[in-house]
């Protein structure tokens, strides 16, 4: 993936909004099985850059619509700063007054 507006490739972030149930789990026979549907109705995915913000990305082919088959990482909270953080830009320090 790649950022139109300035150039990152190292992060994104995926909205994704739904209406409905994403999974349904199912604990039976001391299995846990996780059950989803590709197409879930009301669902709207909608990439970012981590750093700018923009949503003007070439996904160069990335299939998102089925982000589902990729692992899920539950992060705390402290985890989950700490992960979006990673991308952010420091903001230049502003030049004082004179």
């Amino acid at each position: 993936m790649n950022c139109r507006n300035c150039g990152n490739k190292a992060g994104f972030l995926m909205m994704v909004t739904d209406y409905k149930p994403l999974e349904l789990w199912e604990f039976a026979g001391g299995t846990f099985t996780r059950y989803n549907q590709k197409d879930s109705g009301d669902m709207e995915t909608s990439v970012q850059c981590a750093v700018c913000g923009s949503d003007d990305i070439d996904t160069e082919g990335v299939d998102t619509a089925n982000y589902s088959d990729k692992p899920l990482v539950i992060l705390s909270e402290d985890e989950w700063e700490g992960k979006t953080g990673e991308f952010k830009k420091e903001e230049p320090a502003e030049e004082e007054e004179k």
